[in-house]
């Protein structure tokens, strides 16, 4: 058998190294998404309400305290009146245009293998048509929301849990509890979870992360001015657009690009 000359002998070496170097492995994450004035840059029922015209026909939402599904119930029902149908309305809600870089960052984070769902006071047919129309419906595994059908071409919306143990969350939703119970019911570990959100109903959650997850309050909003009076183990990255989240997550090498 003849013997390797020199630079063969270099570069099976140099193989033999780098097949020794460890590669670093992403960790494996759980991201939660809000939908309204996070995924979308604005509020899905309130376009709904916008529909309604006259606007004297707007129901006063004193009316309803502490009860937005029942509320809700009633904006669909006028529309109902004023003859809009039910599929006007999804298609209208499909039509919102998504923050910058949210899909981008959505699609990133799911060719990335991070578990993706979405927690939200919407309802079903909001999110499931909006995610279908912009080609992101493969990207999420669970959406915990309001269900809601279409009867008699009426939207009927039902609240997705009757709950009184946490004061911080509306009666029907705790999205802490929905995070909780997600990676209970999951058979996998998070080794980090993310969570992406706005309003006053995504404290609740983010005040239960630990250390080793990044919360990201949209900038501007009550959730970020929340955050400055209550303390959470998470690291908090307030962020203005998807696509600056998704430049922070790959210089963190948390995704690849």
């Amino acid at each position: 058998m003849s013997s390797l000359s020199t630079s063969e002998s270099v570069l099976v070496k140099e193989l033999f190294v780098s097949s020794k170097t460890p590669v670093q492995e992403l960790e494996n994450m759980l991201a939660v998404f809000d939908f309204d004035q996070t995924i979308v840059d604005g509020n899905s029922d309130i376009v709904a309400i916008d529909l309604i015209n006259p606007t004297n026909l707007v129901p006063d939402r004193k009316d309803y305290p502490n009860n937005w599904t029942q509320y809700m119930q009633r904006v669909f029902d006028i529309i109902k009146t004023i003859k809009i149908p039910a599929e006007q309305i999804i298609d209208v809600v499909s039509l919102m245009r998504p923050n910058d870089g949210m899909p981008k960052l959505m699609r990133a984070l799911y060719e990335n293998n991070v578990d993706i769902i979405v927690a939200s006071d919407s309802n079903t047919l909001f999110i499931c048509n909006w995610l279908k129309h912009n080609k992101l419906s493969d990207t999420v595994s669970c959406i915990y929301t309001n269900p809601a059908t279409i009867v008699d071409s009426v939207i009927k919306i039902v609240p997705y849990a009757v709950q009184n143990k946490c004061n911080r969350c509306t009666t029907n939703m705790c999205k802490g509890d929905i995070v909780e119970k997600h990676v209970l019911n999951n058979n996998t570990k998070y080794d980090k979870i993310l969570y992406f959100g706005d309003g006053q109903n995504d404290l609740c959650p983010i005040l239960k992360l630990t250390k080793n997850d990044i919360a990201f309050p949209r900038s501007g909003y009550i959730l970020e001015n929340l955050l400055k009076s209550h303390i959470t183990p998470a690291k908090v990255m307030p962020w203005c657009t998807g696509e600056y989240i998704y430049e922070f997550l790959k210089s963190s090498n948390l995704i690849s690009a």
